[in-house]
């Protein structure tokens, strides 16, 4: 077929996938009901099926069975082919609880803490008269990296850890100053000359200045066993008993003063405390800043000439944090929604989006970061993705069966808009507001978004996003999930969206903490957060090894 300005029509990528996993047409207009096979089309099911029969046997209660409730697979349940990978895999492999990546990546940013050394070491030298220099501090990381897995250093008849529970726990130091690090260990040293560019890595040591931090990351077992808000604590003390060990500190007037700093004055959590009513402590997803978010993924790092691919990252990850795992499992329980994952990772319809438009505001505006902040800004970018995402949807019955429900053509039409924004203006307000003003405009064409919360969410942002009150908002790199009124229970991850696009249209080396970019860049066992769809994939093939697992002290199986 050939278009009327003479070039040579091409089926899209996403037509192609989406006709690859239905093995229907796209230019077929009439659909069936019921004659797909029900839930036996779904191979995970049919297993799950199997299961649940010899659970039933062996535990003489009730087990999962998916003939009860409503009809399941009246439409085809189709597997998702994930954009980029190709590679087909289950929407149940995409559940949180049955993909050890997802776990892990939620363990791992649980896990960690930062610390910073210098006014531990200004109460050594000015209060306490010990003299810290590279050989001590070297030995204390030798005890640290002892301690941080439960070890003892301090006391007699104290029970310690089995190593291989605990191998995956950690301590290394970083600093911006290049002639402390050369007179360091390198094997507890994080060197950031080797893990960025040698732009990006000057731009992070002068933020850095001469101070000295550590990057502590207790076993994932512990916030396994005790949650997340124990890494602090179990930094702090694991610090404490290595600071004790090898400077000889005893009394109660220098240890109380140690304990003080150690855990209030210099610890850095990833996520700050919520509202006491979610039931959750520090580090879980509702208390990280949407900025930081944008900061663990390494994508930008990893690959530099592809940004677009940093962007995608960042939603997909915001998703899985925010919209699958805040929303959904942490504050309702139960039943997982994958699709909250899948639709931006597969079939190249999301993809296809973002390239497309990212293009575009270099047409249009010459280059990222360089339209205005203005109004007029907000309604141009809200209009012209809002028509291109709603033009797939009217021309596309197999892009609406995959995205199957108002509910997710408006997140993706909503996180799209919110990434272009950014990208445009370099200023993620630009495209928090336009992701709102798009699901205005969607609303006007087609009479309704998905359930209501979302058209609430979008309403009442216009406002909320630009109040500072501390019960209502907060700047937009700082803001988290759990502010108690702020009414979000969809479309989370507009806000780390409009903050990456921002942060690359700006340039830098971080999109709002360079301690977190740091802190990220390097996980010597764990999740690969500058490889986030691949390692997701391993996740939904069962290829992916999680840490924390409890073979050394369980029967061979």
């Amino acid at each position: 077929m050939v278009k009327s300005n003479g070039k040579k029509e091409t089926t899209p990528s996403y037509i192609k996938s989406l006709e690859k996993v239905f093995q229907e047409s796209n230019k077929e207009r009439r659909t069936a009901f019921y004659c797909y096979g029900a839930w036996r089309q779904s191979k995970r099911k049919r297993e799950f099926y199997e299961y649940a029969r010899k659970l039933e046997n062996t535990m003489g209660i009730p087990r999962y069975n998916p003939d009860l409730g409503i009809p399941l697979g009246q439409r085809k349940i189709a597997p998702y082919l994930i954009s980029k990978e190709n590679v087909l895999v289950e929407g149940e492999d995409m559940h949180i609880c049955n993909n050890a990546a997802i776990m892990q990546l939620f363990d791992d940013i649980a896990r960690t803490a930062i610390m910073d050394l210098t006014p531990v070491h200004e109460i050594l030298q000015k209060r306490l008269g010990k003299a810290v220099t590279p050989e001590t501090l070297n030995r204390v990381m030798e005890v640290w990296n002892h301690t941080i897995g439960g070890a003892a250093a301090v006391q007699e008849h104290m029970f310690e850890i089995n190593p291989l529970l605990v191998k995956d726990g950690y301590v290394k130091l970083f600093c911006g100053d290049d002639r402390v690090t050369d007179l360091l260990d390198k094997r507890i040293v994080l060197d950031i000359n080797r893990l960025f560019s040698p732009e990006k890595a000057t731009f992070l040591k002068k933020e850095l200045g001469d101070k000295i931090f550590a990057l502590a990351r207790i076993p994932t077992i512990a916030v396994r066993n005790y949650g997340s808000a124990m890494t602090k604590r179990w930094v702090s003390t694991t610090c404490l008993s290595a600071f004790a060990n090898v400077y000889g500190i005893s009394g109660e007037t220098a240890i109380n003063t140690l304990v003080y700093t150690l855990k209030h004055r210099t610890i850095i959590g990833i996520g700050d405390t919520i509202a006491v009513r979610y039931g959750r402590g520090e580090n879980s997803p509702g208390g990280i800043p949407f900025g930081y978010i944008c900061d663990i993924v390494q994508t930008d790092r990893v690959y530099p000439d592809d940004p677009v691919k940093y962007l995608l990252d960042v939603a997909e990850i915001s998703s899985i944090m925010l919209d699958a795992g805040w929303l959904q499992q942490m504050l309702s329980g139960g039943l997982g929604a994958p699709i909250r994952v899948l639709f931006l990772m597969s079939n190249d319809v999301f993809d296809n989006i973002v390239e497309h438009m990212a293009d575009w505001v270099k047409e249009k505006y010459g280059g990222y970061g360089k339209a205005p902040w203005t109004i007029s800004t907000i309604e141009e970018v809200a209009k012209v993705v809002a028509k291109y995402c709603q033009d797939i949807y009217d021309s596309s019955p197999l892009v609406c069966e995959m995205l199957f429900g108002g509910s997710l053509r408006s997140r993706v039409m909503a996180y799209s808009t919110a990434i272009i924004g950014g990208l445009a203006s370099g200023h993620p307000m630009i495209g928090v507001e336009a992701a709102h003003l798009s699901q205005m405009i969607r609303k006007e064409r087609t009479g309704r978004l998905g359930f209501f919360a979302q058209d609430q969410f979008h309403n009442q942002g216009h406002a909320n996003d630009w109040t500072l009150l501390t019960d209502q908002s907060q700047v937009m790199e700082m803001r988290n999930a759990s502010y108690p009124d702020y009414n979000v229970v969809a479309n989370l991850t507009t806000f780390p969206s409009a903050i990456a696009g921002a942060y690359i249209a700006r340039g830098g080396a971080y999109a709002c903490n360079p301690l977190v970019k740091i802190a990220f860049s390097e996980n010597l066992s764990g999740f690969d957060f500058g490889n986030i769809r691949r390692t997701l994939v391993k996740g939904a093939l069962r290829e992916f090894m999680p840490e924390g697992e409890r073979d050394p002290v369980i029967p061979p199986h």
